[in-house]
């Protein structure tokens, strides 16, 4: 057997390597959307602190969004030449520093220092998570098992809503300090079992091999190549659109809950719990149904479904009776908000098909670049949204802000059928 051949053969991967592989990126992936999920909940709190407009504290997410795009970008190349395993565990290392020092911060610039760390932290771990998992699955099984990791997003946001819902005292201004302190604990339980009991990839390694045999050449422009860039410049639209809708949802639900239903800043997070158990279930029911039907048409049923979802949520929570400017939590309110809150999230299950479907357009020397670029630089789309809200909110009012996500998800949901499908792609060394 040549060469060339035994780089295009299947590498095996034993079984306790998979399960060690998907155990540590699901915990990273996890405490990762903790560390990201919790600034959801003290935008009103950290602009009391520090004396600014809630415009001065979205401009903390945007940097965030833009440190995301750079760090998936950049820690996707990373991950390509120095390995999935130590990219996860630099990643991990990264976010937690960077999130327990955001509740020392003295002013907004040091806040915006320290977000944009994790931001980079939070695009950098997704690249190299998302590789290392389609590398050590099969092909009839690689949705599902980015779908697992992709649990741990929602996951994360669920202990960032109860963290938020435990720790913050509308009585004490300064309690979401002690919020950022806490989230960053776990991180370093995460690095020591990526450490301790992740395996590197197979096909990195043989890929590695095969690369220094052939001396191909490898850098963060390949992507670009001829023969990359229409699919390149497709998946990062699809990122970007699907993008734009989340984060105004994830960014600016909690403030609107508070500013329409006169939700306190402490009871904001039961409804974004409810939306974190139904993505839960959302990311596990689109691995099996992308197993079946295919990446794009899975796509397709999840973006249309948030284009429905959204303007439904919006006009429920805006005609809901308030009693002297404040709903009531009785029983029927929060079932009522609980259920479109959870049917909002399960839409969101989208987010599990990103790592399957990009990690089969590109090649093993270019995965995780091209998939860190086309996903987390997508989120650079959303800084657009984000900078706006402030406007937006003032002219056209809050409920309409937030329903104008349906059209990103609307433009999606038929953008990808411009990219090929690649259902049952076998991965190896060369491909």
């Amino acid at each position: 057997m040549s060469q060339l051949d035994l780089a295009s053969a299947p590498v095996e991967v034993r079984t306790s390597h998979q399960v060690n592989a998907i155990i540590g990126s699901w915990a990273s992936w996890l405490f990762d959307a903790m560390d990201a999920g919790i600034f959801s909940f003290v935008l009103l709190a950290v602009a009391h602190t520090f004396k600014t407009s809630l415009s001065g504290v979205t401009t903390v997410v945007a940097w965030f969004l833009l440190a995301t795009g750079v760090g998936g970008y950049v820690f996707g190349n990373i991950s390509d030449r120095i390995g999935r395993k130590r990219t996860l565990w630099i990643s991990v290392l990264i976010y937690g520093l960077g999130t327990l020092m955001c509740g020392f911060v003295q002013n907004m610039l040091e806040l915006n220092i320290f977000r944009i760390i994790v931001g980079v932290a939070v695009g950098g771990l997704w690249s190299a998570a998302a590789a290392l998992i389609s590398e050590v699955s099969q092909p009839e099984s690689r949705a599902k098992a980015l779908a697992v990791m992709q649990t741990g997003w929602s996951g994360g946001q669920l202990l960032a809503a109860i963290l938020a819902w435990t720790i913050l005292n509308p009585h004490n201004p300064e309690s979401w300090r002690w919020l950022f302190i806490d989230a960053s604990i776990p991180a370093w339980a995460t690095a020591v079992y990526i450490l301790l009991f992740v395996k590197e990839s197979p096909i990195w390694l043989a890929n590695r091999n095969y690369i220094a045999r052939t001396r191909k050449s490898q850098n963060m422009l390949s992507i670009f190549n001829k023969e990359y860039v229409r699919t390149t410049s497709l998946a990062l639209l699809v990122s970007m659109l699907g993008m734009v809708g989340y984060w105004i949802i994830l960014t600016f639900v909690p403030s609107y809950l508070q500013n329409i239903l006169g939700i306190n800043m402490n009871q904001t997070p039961v409804f974004s719990v409810w939306t974190a158990v139904g993505a839960i279930i959302g990311y596990l029911v689109y691995g099996y149904i992308a197993e079946i039907v295919g990446r794009r048409i899975s796509f397709a049923i999840f973006f249309f479904g948030m284009t429905a979802i959204i303007p439904i949520f919006t006009y429920v929570a805006s005609h809901m009776p308030l009693t002297n400017g404040h709903l009531l939590l009785t029983g029927g309110n929060v079932v009522t908000l609980g259920i479109i809150s959870a049917l909002l999230g399960f839409f969101t299950g989208y987010f599990s098909g990103f790592g399957a479907w990009y990690g089969e357009l590109f090649p093993t020397s270019i995965r995780a670049t091209a998939s860190g670029f086309c996903f987390n630089v997508g989120r650079i789309g959303s800084i657009v949204g984000i900078l706006l809200a402030p406007v937006l909110i003032s002219s056209i009012g809050f409920s309409m802000f937030i329903a104008l996500a349906s059209i990103s998800y609307f433009a999606s949901g038929l953008l990808v059928f411009t990219i090929r499908e690649t259902k049952g792609t076998t991965l190896t060394a060369d491909n």
